[in-house]
């Protein structure tokens, strides 16, 4: 691993589990991978929210299980649901995504999200 790279993940080497966002998407799934691959870091688990608001939501879950088997790292999903509340589609999908990650979350675990 590149020296810079390690340096940037040294203050969370220390916490009991690292999750990765995982949409599915490329910047996800890079960040996943190149997780996956640190040496002597953390358990580490993928967490992938389903907002059911495509009609390939339930595919890219099922795809998203599939990398983190073939990665060997644990798969969380958390479906939500999204109401807009006088903010459109697209901020109330980021609530529920953020209100899931954080009870998903225990104290001293970090979550690593790409975009």
């Amino acid at each position: 691993m590149d020296e810079a790279l390690a340096e940037l993940l040294a203050p969370w080497r220390g916490a009991a589990r690292w999750w990765a966002g995982f949409s599915g998407g490329l910047d996800s799934a890079v960040l996943l991978h190149w997780l996956a691959g640190v040496e002597e870091r953390p358990p580490l688990a993928a967490i992938h929210i389903n907002h059911g608001l495509h009609p390939e939501a339930d595919a890219w879950e099922a795809h998203c299980r599939r990398e983190c088997e073939a990665l060997g790292v644990a798969f969380h999903c958390r479906a939500v649901r999204v109401r807009p509340a006088g903010e459109g589609p697209e901020a109330a999908a980021r609530k529920a995504r953020y209100g899931a990650f954080e009870e998903a979350l225990s104290e001293n675990e970090v979550l690593f999200l790409a975009h």
